[in-house]
């Protein structure tokens, strides 16, 4: 008998990376639908498919949890798991492969991580194993790097620490989850009026609120500004702006402007901008949602196309903006793979031709572990014969990736920066130009258009030519577009005032992950407590209603994060123990409950879009169900909602009573429940009276109120 060992990755294609990288002869065995492992003569190669296991719900657990209320859920110290019932062949392809008796070593290489070690450590509680585990630590995804991580496997136990930080991290999201959902509900909400909570999108819809109410208490204030043009050495003029100013403060300027000498200071710098880091996960979804117009949730499923089933980029979903050592000495081979597609074939040539080398910045040469590496294409993914088949915005995304990438192989550009300044009676005017000398890696995305100034000699008088004065009003703060939303969790640290929660924040890249900020807000989107009109994002009366009744909720603020995360790393580090860290999760829950008790009574109406003076031109929908939370539609009688297939009959008639309902008045009854006294009806005897129409949440009409 051939004695052989286990190789079992996290998903199908890491599994293929391993067979390419340790045994490429290996032969497939279909052992399910979709399921498949590999095997030759030292390895056979198995995967699971991400989580395979989850927790079980709360009614599954204990019988007492099944109707909502407002007590700490039943739930023991720790959950039990279930299948996940679309995974399940993989489990059993794991467990039929460990019982074989031609095994003495299983080798365990899902994702370098926290979340790989979890993943693996619910797989194992399921399987009986008589060989022992080991541990392989992926530094780098290329053939070599996988074969070095290979042979410097470890045993599994060395990786305790992690598994139970892992364990830690899902069932602190599971109970604060699990329990703040069901209370507040239940305090708050009720039947088709569920109040979602969770650890990450509960501040993340904070976020929205408190700069919503910032907008809101936002009071304008004028102030004037003066443009003062002026003489230079060549025939053009030069333009100084100055700062703000009161009213009175210009006024008495500007009569002394015509007068007054212009003494010009000058400053010169010349500049090194180094390109960009390479892509990671945030910046892609920032960059496509702004450049491209695409949405969050559109470039994560083309990256995760892009990378699983083109192979023509990196792993998708990570927070790392280097490449290792290893991975740098093979760019050449991408460089090669990229000849000839149609898409950036001069740029090659001209890396080529120079003997262009790739930027020290962008490669991480220290000896500390990287999970993953910057999203850059891969070599071996043959762009040539695959270009074809993708759409036109995968192609967009795609290049966006290529000539980050490329830019990587061209010296810093040098920028030549002039401020220019001048007083007058003690007010500052000044400007600002911007001359790119060398454009090297700019040239890639295109050059930015300089901004020239004319000649000016430092020291020197120049003559009033004119001046303008234009009065102007402060704005409020811009709400939040995706991009700029992701960018806030990822800096989340910005919104407390912690010193040490700040830190905690930054190191660990704000609140939310690569992978799942995206999915955080469609589910933000989904169940009602944010919506997206064009590019912008408001938060629905549904959370700003939950953020006035629970203000100092452990829910809506990042710290519970900072804290949280604070606690896994002392586990981590073997400094706390799972029922240390399980006791203080339990204490943030009680707080939760007793916050959620002390406020009950208080009704969080249904998803119903803010709507204030500022937004309602931009708000161009008919508004949302209150009781279903879809979108309101409209036929030639009526407003009604979409869900009548679900048993949703909620409907406005759009005359009722001999009087004809606008969409305005709709609009105020969809998002306040009910309209000020309108005149005009007409009752069955002919009478002409007033009333006001509301939304009785009893009967799910539209009814009189006297």
């Amino acid at each position: 008998m051939i004695i052989k060992k286990l190789i079992i990755a996290e998903k199908p294609d890491v599994m293929k990376k391993f067979i390419n990288a340790l045994e490429p002869s290996a032969k497939s065995h279909k052992y399910a639908k979709y399921t498949y492992f590999y095997e030759g003569t030292q390895y056979i190669f198995a995967s699971a498919c991400g989580h395979l296991f989850q927790a079980k719900m709360p009614e599954e657990i204990d019988a007492n949890n099944k109707q909502w209320k407002i007590e700490k859920l039943q739930l023991p110290d720790i959950l039990p798991l279930k299948a996940i019932s679309s995974s399940k062949a993989y489990f059993n392809c794991l467990k039929e492969l460990v019982k074989r008796n031609d095994i003495d070593e299983i080798v365990v290489c899902t994702d370098p991580d926290r979340e790989g070690q979890l993943i693996w450590a619910l797989i194992a509680k399921n399987l009986k194993m008589s060989a022992p585990v080991t541990r392989v630590w992926i530094h780098e995804w290329t053939k070599a790097g996988l074969s070095k991580a290979f042979k410097d496997r470890k045993d599994n136990t060395y990786y305790k620490n992690l598994e139970t930080a892992g364990l830690c991290r899902m069932q602190a999201d599971y109970f604060i989850g699990m329990n703040g959902t069901r209370v507040n509900t239940k305090a708050f909400g009720g039947y088709k009026n569920v109040i979602n909570e969770g650890r990450v999108q509960s501040p993340t819809r904070f976020l929205v609120a408190k700069l919503e109410k910032e907008i809101q208490n936002f009071k304008p204030e004028d102030y004037w500004t003066i443009t003062l043009t002026t003489t230079s050495d060549d025939s053009e003029h030069l333009s100084l702006q100055s700062g703000r100013l009161s009213h009175k403060e210009a006024s008495s300027l500007e009569a002394q402007l015509h007068s007054l000498p212009y003494t010009m200071h000058k400053e010169v710098n010349l500049k090194e901008v180094r390109c960009p880091m390479l892509y990671k996960t945030n910046d892609v979804n920032m960059e496509a949602i702004n450049a491209l117009g695409l949405s969050a949730e559109k470039t994560t499923n083309i990256l995760q196309k892009l990378y699983q089933d083109y192979g023509l980029t990196t792993y998708p979903r990570t927070d790392i903006q280097q490449i290792s050592v290893s991975s740098s000495k093979e760019v050449m081979k991408i460089v090669d793979s990229l000849d000839g597609i149609g898409l950036v074939d001069e740029i090659i040539d001209d890396i080529k031709e120079n003997h262009r080398t790739f930027q020290k910045h962008l490669i991480n040469f220290s000896a500390g572990e990287m999970p993953h590496e910057a999203i850059t294409p891969t070599y071996d993914g043959e762009p040539s014969k695959i270009i074809g088949q993708l759409s036109s915005e995968e192609k967009a995304v795609y290049l966006m990736v290529v000539k980050r990438f490329l830019q990587g192989f061209y010296p810093p550009a040098k920028v030549e920066e002039t401020k220019v300044s001048t007083d007058a009676n003690g007010v500052k005017f000044s400007c600002t130009g911007k001359i790119i000398v060398e454009a090297n890696w700019m040239k890639i995305n295109g050059i930015p258009k300089d901004n020239i100034l004319p000649h000016i000699t430092d020291g020197k008088d120049y003559h009033y030519v004119n001046h303008k004065v234009e009065k102007k009003t402060t704005k409020p703060p811009a709400r939040y577009t995706e991009a700029s939303l992701l960018k806030a969790m990822e800096n989340a640290g910005r919104f407390v005032e912690d010193k040490k929660a700040k830190s905690i924040l930054k190191e660990v890249k704000g609140i939310g992950t690569e992978a799942t900020r995206s999915d955080i807000l469609k589910k933000l989107y989904k169940t009602g407590f944010l919506v997206k009109k064009g590019k912008v994002i408001y938060p629905t009366d549904k959370t700003m209603a939950l953020v006035d009744i629970l203000p100092n909720s452990p829910l809506t603020s990042p710290m519970m994060t900072a804290q949280l995360e604070t606690k896994l790393s002392m586990v981590e580090k073997g400094k706390m123990s799972f029922k240390e860290f399980m006791g203080s999760v339990n204490e943030q829950v009680d707080e939760l409950v007793n916050s959620a008790k002390d406020n009950s009574g208080k009704t969080i109406d249904s998803v119903a879009p803010i709507k204030s003076q500022s937004s309602q031109k931009s708000l161009d929908s008919i508004g949302i169900c209150p009781f279903c939370g879809r979108e309101m539609k409209e036929n030639s009688k009526s407003y009604y909602c979409p869900g009548y297939k679900d048993g949703c009959n909620f409907s406005i008639w759009k005359e009722i009573a001999g009087k004809k309902i606008s969409k305005t008045t709709v609009r105020t009854l969809l998002n306040k429940g009910q309209t000020s006294k309108l005149k005009g009806f007409t009752s069955r005897n002919g009478k002409k009276f007033d009333a006001v129409l509301h939304i009785n949440k009893g009967t799910h009409k539209v009814e009189f109120k006297f």
